[in-house]
């Protein structure tokens, strides 16, 4: 049975970050199988992918330790519009979400069409569930049109619980690992070499903001220096951009060891960036509900992949103590320095734990989130028929 699907998502498609990835990814997937997927989202300019509709006017706003972009006007005429026009079988809306937009979509949806939300969210701190709550308490008579509830994580479920007092099923984000490899194959092992350079080579990949902890593994970079952890020829390529890039800069001017700033790296290099790592570092000190970083690295070929010790982070990697590092407290330069100096001295190691990330990706390939998703559209069109 194919379906007509809409994905509700209040941000915008322009740029790739993680929502944004999930729904792209996992709708190119329901589309290869014969789905009709379409995108009622905000404001937009480029079309990745067809069936795109901005129904939406979009405001930037810093929130839970992010940048990201709200609805702030939305036509109920021109939301009516496409809900006449498609019929949908399932709306599927990312939560939490806004009450002028994706709520709007959720209040004039025809009775028969199922809808499930997925919650990706996870808190940075008191403000962020308190903002959850509150926006909770205001989507409570919308909330009650959805049928199922995914949540991305455990840390997501929590978040959807305490928040909007539901229960989820928790189903991951899921990476294209097959496209990522193609896209490695396609750039070629010259796009791969000119990335890792000469000596062994670490990569951070990821915005410069205080939570995704460019700043600890500079931290690290100096304590492992300091006590000549490293071997002879490793250098840092630190990829991506953010209001803190100038300071990390600064941070990282006194050490010996090579740094360089890329800024940021296109969709198209991201894999032949991530593969020409011997060691890709992900020191997010936490905020994430899960890592699809993590998953991207790991199936573009990272030889390993050393994670920041956050619940999203620890879930994803499904407690591999290996790969994990704490971020918080006093220790936490020193074990990281130590991690990295592992992973690049010590191959029987390296090779156990990347045979073990590796091992992995089964779980989280679009294919297998693409099964779990349709089976939780089609419970929800079952409630709808009763």
């Amino acid at each position: 049975m194919t379906l007509r699907i809409g994905f509700v998502f209040d941000d915008t498609l322009d740029v790739l970050d993680g929502v944004q990835a999930h729904i792209l990814t996992l709708g190119k997937e329901l589309a290869r199988r014969g789905n009709e997927v379409h995108y009622l989202v905000g404001q937009t300019e480029d079309r990745p992918v067809e069936h795109i509709h901005p129904l939406a006017r979009n405001m930037m706003v810093a929130f839970n330790g992010n940048r990201m972009r709200i609805p702030i006007i939305s036509k109920s005429s021109s939301i009516r519009q496409v809900l006449d026009d498609c019929r949908f079988d399932v709306l599927h809306v990312q939560a939490p979400y806004s009450p002028l937009f994706a709520g709007r979509v959720l209040t004039r949806a025809d009775d028969s069409t199922a809808v499930v939300a997925t919650y990706h969210i996870a808190p940075t701190g008191m403000l962020s569930y308190i903002g959850g709550k509150i926006l909770g308490t205001i989507n409570a008579r919308t909330h009650r049109r959805i049928d199922e509830v995914i949540a991305v994580s455990k840390v997501a479920a929590d978040y959807a619980h305490l928040t909007a007092h539901v229960d989820s099923c928790v189903i991951p984000n899921p990476v294209d690992v097959k496209d990522l490899r193609q896209r490695k194959a396609q750039a070629g092992q010259q796009s791969i070499d000119a990335f890792h350079g000469n000596g062994p080579h670490v990569v951070f990949l990821g915005r410069f903001v205080e939570r995704k902890g460019a700043g600890v593994l500079i931290e690290a970079l100096h304590w492992g220096e300091s006590h000549h952890l490293f071997p002879e020829g490793m250098h840092v390529t630190f990829a991506g951009k953010g209001p803190l890039l100038e300071e990390s800069k600064k941070q990282a001017s006194d050490l010996r060891l090579h740094c360089s700033f890329i800024g940021f790296i296109e969709e198209h290099d991201k894999p032949s960036l991530l593969a020409s790592a011997d060691v890709a570092v992900f020191p997010s000190t936490g905020g994430e509900s899960f890592g699809i970083v993590l998953l991207e690295a790991i199936a573009s070929g990272s030889k390993v992949v050393l994670a920041g010790d956050n619940p999203g982070y620890r879930s994803t990697l499904m407690n591999q103590e290996n790969a994990l590092f704490p971020v918080k407290g006093e220790g936490r330069a020193q074990a990281l320095a130590e991690s990295m100096a592992k992973a690049l001295t010590d191959h029987t190691w390296s090779e156990h734990v990347h045979d073990e990330e590796q091992a992995l990706l089964t779980s989280y390939d679009v294919a297998t989130v693409a099964d779990q998703v349709e089976e939780v559209y089609h419970q929800a069109i079952g409630i709808r028929k009763h």
